[in-house]
């Protein structure tokens, strides 16, 4: 096999819950894998959890949303592994529970470049590269905030909408090339992110009365749904926007 019809991804936001979980599942579809993320103690405690491997790995420390950390981690991806042709843009941070008028400058561009500017930042430098081989797999993180509203996180719900959006907009542009790029919607994942019961009194259990399922998703349940998407299988899906959420975003709550 040329290096030109490896199968190489790249994970963003690795050293997570979700991130970990999409990393490990996918991995034995692929040739290579490059684990990206901010936080440089995590991100190395994952990767020796998974280094025992015959993949090609890197942990590459980044900040996905800026444009010159990602230039940089893909200098180094390129010398590493190689050139990523399955990107998940799983990167994101939801940022305090409170009202449009207490955001401030700075907490709207933190989410913003995180969980928006980021699949630009990656789309932008690799799909190109995808056109050469005329193959590409893009799966972006979204959330179901991405397609409804939700009180006291409005700058997290409008960088979800933006991550919608792009998808469907890369799913159209780029997929005479053999591209295709699909979104992902969890509701409330089993992550100090999804709970947060940290930051508001009793939230995981006010979630789950709302849930038809009557649980918060795993991890490794989303994770499956990136495998799937990423295999040979899933060629004719692109464009798609798919919610895994228990059933929350088709029931009104009464």
């Amino acid at each position: 096999m040329s290096d030109n019809n490896k199968k190489i991804g790249l994970v963003t936001g690795a050293a997570g819950a979700i991130g970990s979980s999409i990393a490990e599942a996918i991995l034995a579809q692929l040739d290579g894998l490059i684990l990206v993320d901010i936080n440089e103690i995590s991100l190395q405690s994952f990767y020796q959890k998974i280094k025992n491997t015959k993949k090609k790995l890197a942990a590459i420390v980044c900040d996905v949303g800026s444009s010159e950390s990602v230039n940089a981690m893909f200098l180094q991806a390129k010398s590493e592994v190689g050139i990523p042709n399955i990107l998940i843009n799983n990167a994101g941070i939801g940022g305090p529970f409170h009202r449009v008028d207490e955001v401030s400058d700075d907490e709207w561009y933190s989410i913003i470049n995180t969980n928006l500017k980021s699949v630009f930042n990656l789309s932008r430098s690799l799909l190109p590269e995808m056109k050469k081989n005329q193959f590409g797999r893009i799966v972006n993180i979204a959330s179901i905030q991405g397609y409804l509203g939700a009180s006291l996180s409005s700058t997290y719900v409008a960088s979800k909408h933006g991550v919608i959006g792009y998808t469907r907009a890369i799913a159209a542009e780029w997929g005479p090339y053999g591209i295709t790029c699909n979104a992902i919607c969890p509701g409330y994942v089993n992550t100090p992110m999804g709970a947060q019961d940290a930051k508001q009194e009793n939230h995981r259990l006010r979630i789950i009365d709302k849930i038809p399922l009557n649980r918060i998703a795993e991890p490794d349940e989303i994770a499956h749904f990136v495998n799937y998407l990423i295999s040979k299988e899933a060629g004719y899906i692109s464009g798609a926007v798919m919610t895994i959420d228990g059933g929350l975003s088709c029931h009104i709550g009464l």
